[in-house]
């Protein structure tokens, strides 16, 4: 009955010992799967050729977008939108702004809109980074493509929403 006992405390305290290698063990891949050390403000660097649409087909956009790596931003924007009775109005701005990015490649820009006609706008889109590709000298990760939302209403429509791509080579 002793023999009995001391095998079952044996095999009870190895499955307790077991259990617990094993759950620490999973316990690290699973972290170590879930952490994303890549992206930082160095993975938005160079420029963008950017696209939007706002209010289904009420307004398009094609533009260029500069990332410097440090947190700053330009933009060119042509917008084509409905001048509200049955043709087409182009506005043209400039926009100049920052962005933070974090770990695991959501982010924020802000944007100051600068249009034609002197008037200027505050602007926030928040993005992720859809694609991304290896950085020079492994530091991290390039955001190749991004999807971005506007918070606010924009000029021509409601839902202002932009996509962005890296365009190798192009400075």
């Amino acid at each position: 009955m002793r023999h009995s006992i001391f095998i079952c405390l044996i095999l009870i305290s190895a499955t307790a010992i077991g259990s617990a290698l094993f759950h620490d063990h999973d316990v690290e891949a699973v972290d170590k799967d879930r952490r994303v050390d890549g992206f930082n403000e160095r993975s938005l660097n160079g420029s963008y050729a950017s696209g939007g649409r706002a209010g289904g087909f009420q307004s398009r956009s094609v533009g260029v977008a500069k990332f410097d790596g440090r947190g700053n931003a330009t933009r060119y924007v042509k917008i084509n939108s409905s001048d509200g009775m049955g043709g087409r109005r182009f506005l043209f701005l400039t926009s100049v702004g920052t962005y933070t990015i974090q770990p695991d490649g959501v982010g924020v820009i802000y944007f100051t809109n600068f249009f034609e006609d002197g008037r200027t706008s505050e602007v926030t889109y928040d993005f992720v980074v859809r694609k991304s590709s290896k950085g020079p000298a492994r530091k991290g990760l390039l955001a190749d493509e991004m999807d971005a939302v506007q918070q606010e209403a924009g000029v021509t429509a409601e839902l202002v929403e932009e996509s962005f791509c890296r365009r190798d080579g192009i400075r």
